[in-house]
């Protein structure tokens, strides 16, 4: 991300305690201190006490699918019956998302006989086309996913072979990104091309794909384990190359493949989980002695928990998305939204974090953490998930989230709403979004 050369003077922000004032500069903070005086052509915000933070870190997001989902039909984790007439117009291609329950083309063709439909899973393994959607592909299925209209890990497949597939929204996406104070974001979709983005995506974009600079994302599917010997050979190509590697683990048994094969190959301290959503404290102890950090989504648990305790073992459920007991067995901890499949705001995430409340049931409340440990692990460096939180500091990048309130009522908002206003937000010292701010003009200065 280039920096602006936008001059901006920051009025009596709340930091580390003090009310000061913060100057913007080539895109980062130059002053921090008491009753600054004007500069010529310099922009001002009357920050009315607000707390100046670091800008917030989405550690897994995925930025196509959560901009296509801008523009998609949610079932909110429910089936296909029932859905309103409005759905059924039109004649291109309906994107539909948040299927709770794995779909077949027959079942799809109940409700749309004509009109090419596709269908996606909660969990995002799986997309499930009707008859008339089979038939305008541009390119033949296998047999098996023509059969049952059922296309699985295979997202990238099947959108090479949709013509006219429809627009998707990241413009948009990231302006509503922006509103909640993120700057930074790390896109964990295994064949992510930062170049897809164009200018659309004006936070900083840390890639877990192919030629990212993240660690290289791998996906080890629960419906078919991949061979152990072939999961050592990519982290230690991964490891050769000077990344760590991501694995996208959920069960119980995809987190033993994952430790049997950081046992043989080694960690690098770049290494991470993505999910672990059923992990046990002898597993949580291995991972912490392995320096693996766990980057966690407890927007899935607001969003899925009575799903998810329907489909677990009773010995699971106390287990199911875990976090204060990850972290007293001091494995590193992130929390992240994983959208579209969880909530993109990173206030409701915290507020998942800080609740463990699904539709008013608590799930293992023992799990809750604060809602500051929670923003901190957002303030992290997206190349250090569950590390240390970033500060602002004079010369620190201008890479910042003001908010309208201080911090102590902003994260009581947060728990008790999931939301929490924000004054202004800045990507490398351009203002890419500014609020209800008190006063914003530029001055002159003989």
């Amino acid at each position: 991300m280039r920096s602006s050369d936008a001059r901006w003077l920051l009025r009596d922000v709340r930091h580390s305690g003090d009310r000061l004032d913060c100057r913007i500069r080539d895109g980062r903070v130059v002053q921090l201190q008491a009753q600054l005086a004007p500069a010529d052509g310099e922009q001002i915000i009357d920050a009315g006490g607000g707390a100046l933070l670091p800008g917030l870190a989405d550690h897994h997001i995925h930025l196509g699918s959560a901009a296509a989902a801008r523009r998609s039909l949610d079932l909110g984790g429910g089936g296909v019956e029932g859905i309103l007439p409005e759905a059924h117009a039109g004649s291109g291609w309906l994107r539909v998302i948040g299927a709770g329950v794995e779909l077949t083309r027959a079942d799809l063709d109940a409700v749309w006989p004509s009109r090419p439909v596709r269908v996606q899973h909660r969990s995002g393994a799986l997309w499930t086309v009707n008859s008339a959607g089979l038939a305008a592909l541009a390119a033949a299925p296998s047999s098996e996913e023509w059969r049952t209209g059922q296309f699985w890990r295979a997202a990238g497949r099947l959108r090479s072979m949709i013509v006219d597939a429809g627009g998707t929204d990241l413009a948009g996406l990231a302006a509503e990104l922006a509103s909640w104070g993120v700057t930074h974001v790390t896109d964990a979709t295994p064949d992510f091309c930062p170049a897809t983005l164009g200018t659309s995506v004006r936070q900083h974009v840390l890639s877990l794909g192919p030629s990212g600079d993240g660690p290289r994302k791998i996906v080890i599917a629960d419906h078919v384990p991949p061979r152990l010997s072939t999961l050592i050979g990519d982290i230690r190509a991964a490891h050769s190359d000077g990344r760590g590697v991501a694995l996208h683990v959920v069960t119980a048994v995809a987190l033993a493949v994952a430790q049997a094969a950081f046992n043989e190959a080694g960690s690098n301290g770049l290494d991470r989980i993505e999910h672990a959503a059923v992990c046990d404290d002898a597993s949580a102890a291995q991972l912490a002695d392995l320096g693996i950090t766990i980057v966690t989504q407890p927007s899935l648990l607001a969003r899925h928990g009575e799903a998810y305790l329907a489909e677990s073992e009773p010995y699971e459920r106390p287990l199911l998305w875990r976090h204060a007991g990850l972290l007293r067995a001091d494995v590193r901890v992130a929390v992240s939204s994983d959208a579209p499949y969880g909530d993109a705001n990173p206030w409701r995430t915290i507020q998942a974090a800080a609740t463990r409340s699904c539709g008013g049931r608590i799930i293992a409340e023992e799990e809750r953490v604060t809602a500051q440990t929670a923003l901190a692990s957002m303030l992290a460096s997206p190349h250090s998930p569950g590390g240390p939180p970033r500060t602002v500091a004079v010369g620190s990048p201008a890479d910042l989230c003001l908010l309208t309130t201080d911090l102590p009522e902003a994260l009581s908002s947060a728990v008790r709403t999931g939301s929490v206003p924000v004054r202004a937000t800045f990507v490398a010292g351009s203002c890419i979004y500014l609020g209800n701010a008190r006063s914003l003009g530029s001055t002159s200065v003989p």
